[in-house]
C-alpha cells in the first residue's frame, strides 16, 4: 500500500515534469527556423489564388532551366523556393518546392499557415508571413538574369504573380 508520503513525492514529481515540459525559456522558439509547407498546403484555404497561380510562368519557373542550369545554384535561387534556405534541395524539405511557390514571396510558412493563425492579419505577421514588395520581385528580376527584359512591379501585382487580376 502506497504511504501518503509516497503519494505526495509521486504527485510532486508528475507536477514538476508537466512543468518542465509545459514551458520554455524562449530560446527554444526563437531558434525555430520555419518551415516551408508547400503551395499544396496554401491551396487548402486559398484555392482560388492557387488554381490562379498554376497558370503563371512562376509556378513552371523549374521547367525552363535545363540541365545545367537545374543544378547550378545561381538559377535555383530564383526558380524554386526556399533554395538555400532549408527548401529546395535541402535534406529537411518534404514537400516539392520546385518553381516559384507561394512561400518564395510569403516567407516559410509553417509558423503562419494555421486558420487559426491565418485569420488574425497581425498574428500572421508575427508568425513570419510577408507582404511582398518590389523588392523581393527584384531579387530575382534583375540584370543578372540572362532574360531580363526590364521589370513592372505594378503592372505585375495585376497579372503575373497570380495570372487573373485580383481586387
Amino acid at each position: 500500500m502506497i504511504t501518503m508520503r509516497l503519494r505526495a513525492i509521486i504527485l510532486i514529481a508528475i507536477s514538476a515534469g508537466i512543468l518542465l515540459t509545459a514551458f520554455t525559456t524562449g530560446q527554444e522558439v526563437e531558434n525555430t527556423r520555419p518551415a516551408y509547407v508547400g503551395a499544396t498546403k496554401c491551396k487548402v484555404c486559398h484555392l482560388e489564388i492557387f488554381h490562379s497561380w498554376e497558370d503563371t510562368p512562376h509556378r513552371k519557373a523549374m521547367s525552363r532551366l535545363n540541365g545545367e542550369e537545374a543544378r547550378d545554384a545561381r538559377c535555383l535561387e530564383c526558380h524554386t523556393t526556399g533554395f538555400g534556405a532549408g527548401g529546395y534541395g535541402s535534406s529537411t524539405a518534404i514537400v516539392d518546392l520546385s518553381g516559384v511557390q507561394c512561400e518564395a514571396c510569403h516567407g516559410a510558412g509553417s509558423m503562419y499557415a494555421l486558420s487559426s493563425v491565418m485569420t488574425n492579419p497581425e498574428l500572421s505577421k508575427q508568425a513570419g508571413l510577408v507582404t511582398p514588395d518590389s523588392l523581393g520581385c527584384t531579387r530575382c528580376h534583375n540584370a543578372k538574369s540572362p532574360t531580363f527584359k526590364g521589370f513592372a512591379y505594378e503592372a505585375g501585382l495585376l497579372t503575373g504573380t497570380h495570372s487573373r487580376k485580383r481586387d
